[in-house]
């Protein structure tokens, strides 16, 4: 089997750990070549691929998917040349829309999805063959957990004041629209586990006939500028969740990692990363990681939780009722109800009381992580799905012979 690997760029971030799938593919006896796709120079890309006949292409959220033309319609490359390609999506496929939105198809394209309710963006966009994989660590990148530890709690970010998103939205928006965006992100707000495109459907239907005749021709008019306000409603959702546990988070030394807009609160203070290695060794450096789930991660664990594990900090995270099945609530991961702050606070001062209890969970945390979430099983799971679709095209040729 063949298999190509198209990438744009130099994987960063939490996208290091597809480079463990490619190897183990390749210990499994698939040839893979990585093709670098340059948007200036498409055509090399197309003349490799063209070369290395691959029954198979790979790209990670739908940045490797090329277009071309046929009967004037746009038609990604792998229904025009006829191979399969499997795009795993690690965020929300709304986030790169303009990578899938506007195709007339995607026969042959089959999206792995890292949280089950992508499947819905998806299909707003066209895709239907849609399949679930977990997330899955590559353990070489991760450098070992400080033996002596220099922060009792950070709180991880991206951390921004909903004020400055939503006036920045405002500016870039119909005026008799943006309503819907702040009564579509509170609402999301009010209910975590809640997927844009419901929240948007269910506030639409509470406006009068007229907006909602207006609000129908817009997005037909534009469908760019709905996607981009999908996307703006689950940032937007996301900053005012982590703003609201930051406002009363006072009186404790309080580290905000990455990314942060707005006023600090006294005693926090913000630490830039530099690169992910640096992120990484600032979860091994402390005992109690606070994190918010993203709305864009609807209901999976995603890789953060995950990595955060992996170096043996204690994660303390929003419950949602699909936790349990990734991570065990006060085993493996502490959690919080998510607009409860009196439960937030209670379980930010017991383990500050109690570091010892948090650097327990965050070792039994990484054990279960890497026992759990290796790339190997993943691996496994494509390679037969890439054996079966060949059995079936084989089987297909027969029929029609």
């Amino acid at each position: 089997m063949k298999l190509a690997f198209i990438k744009a760029g130099e994987l960063e971030g939490s996208l290091r750990h597809v480079n463990a799938l490619l190897g183990d593919l390749k210990a499994r006896g698939v040839e893979v070549q990585e093709v670098n796709l340059n948007p200036e120079k498409v055509q090399d890309t197309v003349d490799q691929l063209t070369e290395f006949k691959p029954q198979f292409t790979l790209d990670i959220n739908g940045t490797g998917i090329i277009v071309g033309e046929q009967d004037g319609k746009k038609m990604p490359l792998h229904d025009l040349f006829g191979f399969v390609h499997f795009s795993i999506f690690t965020e929300d496929p709304l986030l790169h829309f303009p990578n899938l939105h506007g195709l007339s198809q995607n026969r042959n394209m089959v999206a792995l999805v890292t949280d089950i309710k992508y499947v819905d963006s998806l299909k707003l966009m066209g895709v239907e063959n849609i399949s679930y994989i977990t997330p899955f660590l590559d353990f070489s990148v991760f450098p070992d957990p400080s033996a002596e530890r220099d922060y009792d709690i950070i709180f991880l970010g991206p951390a921004i004041d909903p004020e400055i998103i939503a006036n920045s939205v405002r500016s870039n928006l119909p005026e008799n629209i943006f309503p819907l965006f702040m009564e579509a992100g509170e609402y999301m707000f009010r209910n975590p586990e809640v997927n844009v495109l419901t929240a948007v459907g269910f506030i639409l239907s509470l406006f009068n006939p007229q907006f909602q005749q207006e609000f129908n021709e817009w997005k037909k008019k534009d469908e760019t500028a709905f996607m981009r306000l999908l996307n703006d409603i689950s940032i937007y959702a996301s900053m005012r969740k982590r703003w609201y546990i930051l406002n009363f988070l006072e009186g404790i030394n309080l580290k905000v990692v990455g990314d942060f807009q707005g006023q600090l609160r006294e005693d926090h203070e913000n630490i830039k990363v530099e690169s992910y290695q640096d992120l990484l060794k600032i979860y091994g450096n402390s005992y109690l990681t606070v994190m918010s789930f993203p709305q864009t991660v609807p209901t999976g664990i995603g890789f953060t939780p995950l990595e955060v594990s992996a170096m043996g900090s204690a994660g303390l995270i929003d419950y949602r009722g699909t936790l349990p099945g990734f991570l065990t609530p006060g085993e493996e991961i502490v959690t919080y109800m998510p607009l409860d702050r009196a439960d937030i606070e209670e379980k930010v001062l017991y383990y500050l009381d109690n570091i010892q209890e948090a650097l327990e969970i965050g070792m039994k945390a990484k054990e279960a992580v890497i026992s759990r979430y290796r790339v190997d099983d993943r691996s496994e799971f494509v390679f037969k799905m890439m054996k079966d679709i060949l059995s079936q095209a084989k089987s297909s040729t027969k029929e029609d012979s």
